[in-house]
């Protein structure tokens, strides 16, 4: 399985048969621990009707151990009953919710947010829908925040005041439209927590019969989990029952999702706890960096165990940027990449991150406020997995690059698709097809009774996907737009209708990206900044701390962005090393350090920071201030202020 040398943490974690809660450091190699572990309980499990059960916060967890499992012998009885591994929504939904919904006689259609919302919708005529969705603008909400909180359909919204009295014609519409939707089976994705808890209190005996059936269970991600979660977890497998055991996993470190609550059953417990603090990503200098910013104290301290050979000369650097002018650090930091870092390492990725992505409410002395103050082309919206690209043009540079980058070109095709769908919507909003389900097979089933468009369609990916060369605005505008749009009309049945404004604008021209990579979304090739020197370049990506969670880079620079206020500026003297900074830090700085520790810990090669020049200082605090990061581990560069234009 790739195990480095397996220390007395490691082993003692992959010995242990009780319940237990790990916390592992960044780069430890926790999943492949996991996978080992879980390889061996498979190889001497004996029972074919119990099974271990592995839950994770996020689908990305769960298929990454499918993957790991998958690709052993012994993995893969895993992966099939007595045995179950999904997330902690999978799992209530198919234990608990659903056996809810068919002991009332409700079918299930659908754990889904976009289409309850839609559900919702249809409950209430034109009227209602408009009423009650001014009402709530007027008080700056959403109808799409409510959700089920009880599982009396009649009464849905339980005991929660949404600040409409019952009496009102908001109220009773709201009523109305989560009483219809829940009854005909459609629910959002954290509301199959209230039906869980209604099996649970209708059915004492589920629990013990759900601890029966799996008697190991593996929860990863601990410190992601929110209340909701744990209240399931807590009263299906609870820590102390010594009928089952439970491994819980994760980095108190890292928990950098916010909960409204804090858990009833904290991680990790501190009489069960083994730490695993040693990481294999990177070494010793950056884990010195980091580990003042460990809010919970990591027991002698976090190690770097990557050999450090070359990257002895590789400086972790602060850029110190003119108060009112971020532009030059993405430039600056782009030539350390390319001084310090090969080529093969730099594969790896080069990361801009900063705590704040989105620019709202912008204030002169909240500057640097964003990423987009370092790159006025950044995108925040890029970041959710709902991306979708603000043109058709931007799709099909977006779907090229996967098209070069993947085996196969499903994902190009199924953007393109999905694009085609949006164009449709946009140009055409008064024709009555509904489109449903993947978007290619929505389009091919639709084309299969007009085969003119069907052959247009497949002409026009190619010349989108498949052609040496970037599309050009002379193709684009001359060739590709005109089909794209007949193409539409055809879709939605609207051929001979003049196309509204929106479609048309939808349809304009813009360059492709000069980053040269797509990353795991067409966002971060939208969000990757391309600095060039004479002889090289680098590409860029820039996000989201929160985005980068999980994720090793070859280079990482964390990048000053305002929340409440500067948030490198505050955490200056756990970057100092000051002794102040070694009491236990208060709760008001908890987000901040877990932020903090979650971006610098991304590097295996280069950790950067990009600081204002008033954050180091001037004159005999400056320099003092200078000699203690200096002495931290840091090397300074200083940026000058860029003379003003004539």
């Amino acid at each position: 399985m790739g195990l480095e040398t397996l220390d007395e943490p490691r082993r003692n974690f992959l010995k242990s048969m009780d319940t237990i809660d790990v916390a592992a450091c960044p780069g430890s190699g926790k999943t492949t621990l996991v996978v080992a572990k879980l390889a061996i309980l498979a190889r001497h499990w004996k029972s074919r009707m119990q099974g271990i059960c592995v839950l994770s916060h996020t689908n990305a967890a769960r298929e990454e151990i499918e993957k790991r499992l998958g690709g052993t012998e012994v993995g893969q009885r895993l992966l099939r009953f007595p045995h179950y591994i999904d997330t902690i929504h999978g799992f209530t939904g198919r234990f608990l919710a659903s056996p809810w919904l068919r002991s009332k006689g409700i079918a299930l259609q659908a754990i889904d947010d976009d289409l309850t919302h839609k559900a919702r919708r249809r409950k209430l005529t034109d009227g209602e829908h408009f009423g009650a969705k001014t009402a709530f603008e007027v008080k700056h909400k959403s109808l799409h925040s409510l959700r089920v909180r009880s599982a009396d359909f009649d009464h849905p919204l339980g005991e929660e005041d949404i600040g409409f009295a019952p009496h009102t014609a908001t109220y009773k519409s709201v009523v109305k439209s989560l009483s219809g939707a829940a009854k005909a089976g459609y629910f959002c994705f954290d509301e199959v927590f209230v039906l869980g808890h209604a099996l649970l209190d209708q059915e004492p005996a589920v629990g013990g019969a759900l601890r029966l059936r799996f008697p190991c269970v593996l929860i990863d991600e601990m410190q992601d989990t929110q209340p909701d979660q744990a209240g399931i977890l807590q009263r299906v497998f609870p820590h102390d029952d010594p009928d089952v055991r439970v491994i819980r996993v994760g980095d108190p470190n890292q928990e950098i999702f916010e909960k409204k609550t804090p858990l009833s059953d904290p991680f990790p417990d501190p009489k069960r706890q083994l730490e695993i603090a040693s990481s294999f990503r990177f070494d010793q200098a950056i884990a010195s960096i980091a580990n003042p910013f460990a809010y919970v104290p990591i027991t002698n301290g976090l190690k770097g165990l990557r050999a450090e050979g070359e990257s002895s000369t590789i400086p972790n650097t602060i850029i110190v940027f003119p108060d009112k002018d971020a532009t030059g650090v993405l430039d600056e930091f782009g030539k350390l990449v390319l001084k310090h870092l090969p080529a093969d390492i730099r594969e790896k990725g080069v990361f801009a991150v900063g705590a704040v992505h989105r620019l709202e409410n912008f204030k002169p002395k909240q500057y640097p406020k964003a990423l987009e103050h370092y790159w006025p082309s950044y995108r925040s919206d890029t970041t959710k997995t709902s991306f979708k690209p603000r043109t058709f043009a931007e799709g099909a540079h977006i779907a090229r690059r996967y098209a070069m980058k993947e085996p196969t070109a499903n994902s190009a095709v199924e953007l393109l698709a999905s694009c085609l769908i949006n164009l449709g919507e946009l140009a055409f909003p008064r024709s009555l097809v509904q489109m449903r389900g993947r978007h290619q097979a929505a389009v091919h089933e639709k084309f299969a009774i007009k085969p003119e468009a069907f052959a247009q369609y497949r002409e026009c990916l190619q010349q989108m996907l498949f052609v040496p060369s970037e599309i050009t605005q002379q193709d684009w505008v001359n060739v590709i737009a005109p089909k794209l749009m007949v193409l539409a009309a055809a879709l939605y049945d609207s051929e001979g209708v003049a196309a509204e404004l929106l479609g048309r604008q939808y349809l304009a021209y813009e360059p492709a990206p000069v980053a040269t990579e797509a990353g795991e979304t067409g966002g971060s090739l939208v969000n990757t900044y391309r600095f060039q020197d004479v002889s090289a370049g680098v590409d860029i990506r820039m996000s989201s701390i929160h985005s980068e969670k999980g994720k090793t880079h070859a280079a990482t620079i964390i990048l000053e962005t305002f929340r409440s206020s500067h948030f490198i500026q505050k955490l200056m003297p756990y970057l100092e090393g000051k002794k102040a900074a070694a009491k236990r830090p208060q709760e008001t700085a908890k987000k901040d350090m877990m932020l903090m520790y979650v971006g610098m810990t991304r590097p295996s090669h280069m950790l950067c920071l990009a600081i204002r020049q008033s954050s180091l200082g001037e004159g005999a605090a400056g320099e003092k201030r200078r000699v203690a990061l200096e002495k931290a581990g840091w090397s300074i560069l200083e940026l000058a202020a860029s003379a003003p234009t004539p």
